[in-house]
Parts: C-alpha cells; sequence; structure tokens
C-alpha cells in the first residue's frame, strides 16, 4: 500500500536530522527547504501510488489467484454492472470485484456459497518425459491436448450441516461457471467441477484395554475367528458372517458406552483433512493410537470408489488401496455419511500371553 505525503515528509525529517551538516537550516514555517519537502513528497507518493495501481492490474493470475476469486465467489450477483441489483460484479481499479456496498456482513458471508476449494494443472514437462521416444512434433501436441495440459482444474464445495458437500443446486454451479468464464484470462481453458464425496471403506484389527474399552466376552472368540488365518468349515465360516456383535463394542465404559474412542478417532480425523489433502495411512494409524483405551491400531484394508451419480441405480465399484500409502480423494473430500467402518476388537493381553 503507498505511502501517505505525511509518512514520506516524517521520513524526510528524520533522514535530515541524521545529517550534521543540515542542523544550520532555519526552522520558519516560510522555509524553502521545507517546501522543497513538501514537492518531493508529493512526488514520491504520486509514484507510488501510479506503481501500486500497476501492480493492480498486472497482477499474475496464478493458480492460487483462480482460488481466492472462487472463495470470493458471491452467488446472486448479476454479471451486469447496470443492473440495479444491490450487489453486481463490476470493474475497478484493474480487475473484476463485486459491490457490496449495500449489504451487511451476515449478507455478504450468506452469499459466498463456495466454502472449499482446490486449484491445479498438469504441466507439459510431466507429458513429455512419459513420452521421452516421441519425436514428432504432432504426436507432442496430440498428448497436449489428451493429457489436458493447460487445463486449469478447479475442484469446488460448500458446507451443509456442517459437513462438506457438493454444490447439488444446477443454477449455483451454472452461475459460478459463468462467473470464472467472465473473469478469466484469454486462451485459458477451466474445467470446474463440484462433486459428491468419495466413498471409504476402512478395516482395523484394534487390540485394546479392556479395562477402559467395553468388550462382550462372547463376542471375543468371534474377533479373533476374523483375523486368524486358520481356515474355517462352511458352516463356522456361515455362523461367523451372520453373529451379531454386541453394539456396545468398542465403547468407553465410564461413557455409559456413548463415546467409541476408535470410530470417534477415525472420524474427527477425516473431517480434519484438508480439501483436495491427501488420506496417509500413517496418519490415520496415529491418530486412532492416540485414543483413549486403544494400544495397536492395525489398519487391515482400505478400499476407496468415486461417488455415484445421484441417478445411477448401480452401487460405487470399490478400490482396493492397501497398499497406497497416500492418495487424493477425487472429489477432494470423503463422504461421511457414507463411511464404512468395521473394527475388530482385540483385548490387550500380551502380560498374560505363554511367551
Amino acid at each position: 500500500m503507498a505511502r501517505t505525503i505525511a509518512e514520506i515528509q516524517n521520513e524526510i525529517l528524520i533522514e535530515k536530522g541524521k545529517q550534521a551538516s543540515l542542523n544550520g537550516l532555519t526552522e520558519s514555517k516560510a522555509a524553502i527547504w521545507k517546501l522543497w519537502i513538501n514537492i518531493v513528497a508529493t512526488a514520491i507518493w504520486i509514484h507510488e501510488k501510479i506503481v501500486e495501481k500497476n501492480a493492480l492490474i498486472s497482477r499474475p493470475h496464478t493458480l492460487n489467484w483462480y482460488r481466492e476469486q472462487a472463495l470470493n465467489f458471491h452467488y446472486g450477483a448479476p454479471l451486469d454492472p447496470d443492473s440495479s441489483n444491490e450487489m453486481s460484479l463490476i470493474w475497478k481499479d484493474g480487475s473484476y470485484q463485486f459491490d457490496t456496498t449495500n449489504l451487511d456482513e451476515k449478507q455478504i458471508e450468506d452469499s459466498k456459497i463456495i466454502k472449499h476449494c482446490a486449484v491445479s494443472e498438469i504441466d507439459l514437462e510431466t507429458v513429455l518425459k512419459r513420452n521421452k521416444k516421441i519425436e514428432e512434433i504432432e504426436e507432442i501436441f496430440s498428448d497436449y491436448f489428451h493429457n489436458k495440459v493447460g487445463v486449469v482444474f478447479i475442484k469446488v464445495a460448500t458446507v451443509k450441516e456442517d459437513k462438506i458437500s457438493r454444490i447439488d443446486v444446477p443454477n449455483e454451479l451454472f452461475a459460478f461457471k459463468e462467473y470464472i468464464a467472465k473473469i478469466k484470462d484469454a486462451g485459458n481453458q477451466v474445467h470446474i467441477t463440484s462433486d459428491q464425496g468419495d466413498n471409504l471403506k476402512l478395516s482395523l484389527n484394534v487390540y485394546i484395554d479392556p479395562l477402559s474399552i467395553f468388550i462382550n466376552p462372547k463376542d471375543i472368540e468371534y474377533y479373533q475367528s476374523k483375523i486368524s488365518n486358520k481356515p474355517l468349515t462352511p458352516e463356522e465360516q456361515y455362523e461367523l458372517d451372520n453373529y451379531k456383535f454386541d453394539s456396545r463394542n468398542g465403547s468407553l465404559i465410564l461413557n455409559n458406552n456413548t463415546v467409541f474412542p476408535v470410530l470417534d478417532a477415525i472420524k474427527n480425523h477425516l473431517k480434519n483433512i484438508e480439501f483436495n489433502g491427501a488420506f496417509v495411512k500413517t496418519y490415520l494409524v496415529d491418530a486412532i493410537q492416540k485414543a483413549q483405551g486403544v494400544k495397536i491400531p492395525i489398519l487391515s484394508k482400505v478400499e476407496t470408489a468415486w461417488a455415484k451419480n445421484p441417478n445411477d441405480k448401480v452401487d460405487p465399484i470399490f478400490k482396493d488401496a492397501t497398499k497406497i500409502e497416500y492418495f487424493i480423494p477425487n472429489a477432494g473430500y470423503f463422504d461421511m455419511d457414507t463411511l464404512q467402518v468395521e473394527v475388530n476388537y482385540i483385548p490387550y493381553t500380551f502380560y498374560r500371553d505363554k511367551q
């Protein structure tokens, strides 16, 4: 931000005081040197204002710039600056801005429907590294467009009932796309998505402190059978598959079986992953390890699937991601309503096990 004329004058006076050769100047209000300070300060101020405006106008539109513009989108603001609406998109100081002069803070925040945004792109070098043997320029440019190099990808989501959610109102996403089309750089291709959260299925074997966490003694044998490699007869397998575990298993004894440390740790960890951030198996295990009553958490299986189309009656197809240390959900987040967690609770009794 450009300095004021008074600030510049003050800095010049401070510098003058450091010069012993200027101590003899008269302090009269009409002194010519004071007039020159004012003239120089004014000239510097004008220069800084020009530089500031030019910098604003010529600001490079980086990926972070697109993210800022997305988060600052106001739903309901017309693109026509001549509109009688209280809020409109106008050209000001070298960029498009929303005129919110007549709105209060609540109205402004309520109109911002984009709560989460991630912007990315694929660079040409990545494609060329995968195609080192390509010599024909036609083939290079074919890959260039096939791999969507030069396309800016924008993932957006909103928040509903304190949960990340896709923008499912068709006109909202349409309006946002029109907004980006108006403010983006000429020639740039932008691909905008807002998808239902990915599905996640987790299987764990957790050794717990039976003094802190409830486990029905009748269920222990069945839990151990599920994690053992011992072959089962068809009858035993059928009984295991249809056995009904106590719903209180895994809950804290002191909290009247209403708090489930393992499940709560998993949900809290997933909720705290930043939008379009990676799901890291080690981080999840670390979070479970800190839960009360947990001794040894073992993440045995991870499966994930893209969310199905709301009109599609086919169930999502899960893929095994157990051997992958980390991955980013396609939608940028996981759907907590479809989260599936299977936990086999095993009492931690190493101190009594036979050596």
